[in-house]
């Protein structure tokens, strides 16, 4: 059986080569004219002859099979594939040595997806009109930028391996036209909270740990994972330092830090590092280094539900105002907390453990602008300038540029 819109094998005409023109070949239309489409013959990484069709012109057969050899001179590995996208996806996938949590994306990208939109493609027929028409499907059934942005990134790097691997000549999601991109324009806005807010919010949480626990994170800008595996090893009680170095992952695993700036040692209210302190006496854990400071009545790690659970409890009883902040949000917070107290940016940066200051400065642009025209005196400056003006009765003609005060005008 045949798919749609093709024609049995056995009335295909035979390959005839194209005259004058090497390697190149047609299959004669009943009019005995030469046309598209072409078939270029070349050879693989392994010497094996292959044979793919061009649907373009002439011109196109020609420089297709001219980048075929140039790239078998270099050396690059040329070995077309006959693969379905899900059979190759499979493969990819059971070769990733990633952390769960990133598997279960991938696994998630996949079989929500891709695979039940690509699944059945050749490897080799996916083009870039294609993923630009997948983005445009997923727009359609209203998914947002970050949840269209998490699908393509297993996409990506599955056509990726293709082509370095000679499968597929290129890997069309890089021919992607930035409008052709998701937007991530439906970002929900960072809550920051304002002193006031912490304050409630810490005297509505009933919970010691819990209380403790948000009290960290205010004063920390940590994130909640780092947060859950922190363990009496990791606590110096002397010195009110806490050591971030490893983070309880969704399944109450500790796992190691993705990166090495990820990896710090804060400084901590000392009355905070007291209150832990008496946390860890209360639970009879202060004595035992692998303890997690934070632990469910078991020992082991808290679930993110139950904290976020607790925070949602905390934010009602509190009053505070809609949207009720997120586990995050109490990161932003900090972060805010400490461009108010006018903090560099690689101060920033270490404290909340990226990777580099151009994050920092990309996640919170718009603090930074709001401390900078507080810090700004240009207001305050044309304020009096054009009081001045007003008392002095200064004519400004039409066409005539206003006269300012020979202190006032310096030069450009």
């Amino acid at each position: 059986m045949t798919g749609a819109g093709q024609q049995p094998k056995a009335a295909l005409a035979r390959r005839r080569p194209v005259p004058r023109h090497p390697g190149i070949y047609h299959r004669p239309r009943a009019n005995g004219k030469v046309a598209p489409p072409y078939e270029i013959a070349y050879l693989d990484s392994s010497g094996k002859r292959r044979w793919e069709v061009v649907h373009g012109s002439l011109e196109h057969a020609e420089a297709r099979r001219a980048e075929l050899r140039l790239r078998r001179r270099r050396g690059e590995r040329i070995q077309p594939t006959r693969q379905t996208f899900a059979a190759y996806a499979a493969e990819w996938l059971d070769r990733q040595t990633v952390r769960p949590r990133t598997l279960e994306l991938y696994q998630w990208a996949l079989r929500q997806h891709l695979v039940p939109y690509f699944g059945r493609w050749r490897l080799d027929q996916i083009t870039v009109d294609d993923i630009a028409a997948y983005i445009a499907h997923m727009r359609r059934k209203g998914l947002k930028g970050w949840t269209i942005t998490s699908s393509l990134r297993p996409l990506s790097m599955i056509l990726a391996q293709a082509a370095r691997k000679g499968q597929i000549a290129v890997n069309p999601m890089t021919q992607l036209e930035r409008g052709e991109r998701p937007k991530h324009d439906d970002e929900r806005p960072k809550r920051i909270l304002t002193l006031e807010e912490m304050q409630a919010l810490l005297a509505a949480t009933e919970a010691l740990q819990m209380r403790c626990l948000i009290e960290l994170m205010l004063a920390t800008g940590m994130r909640i994972g780092e947060a859950l595996g922190l363990t009496v090893a990791d606590l110096d009680l002397d010195a009110a330092i806490v050591r971030i170095e490893c983070q309880l992952d969704r399944q109450g695993v500790r796992v190691s830090l993705k990166t090495e700036e990820a990896r710090r040692a804060l400084d901590i209210p000392p009355r905070l590092m007291r209150k832990l302190r008496a946390l860890l006496l209360q639970r009879g854990a202060l004595t035992d280094p692998g303890a997690l400071v934070f632990a469910s009545r078991n020992g082991t790690g808290l679930e993110r539900k139950v904290v976020r659970a607790s925070l949602t409890r905390a934010a009602k009883n509190a009053k505070i105002a809609a949207p009720s902040p997120t586990l995050h949000d109490l990161r932003h917070s900090h972060a805010s907390m400490l461009i108010a107290l006018d903090y560099s940016v690689a101060d920033v940066q270490r404290r909340l453990g990226h990777r580099k200051p151009d994050t920092t400065l990309r996640v919170y642009t718009h603090q930074w602008r709001y401390r900078e025209a507080q810090k700004s005196r240009i207001g305050d400056h044309l304020g009096r300038l054009f009081t001045d003006a007003q008392k002095k009765h200064l004519a400004v003609g039409r066409g005539r540029p206003l006269a300012l005060p020979a202190a006032a005008a310096g030069t450009e």
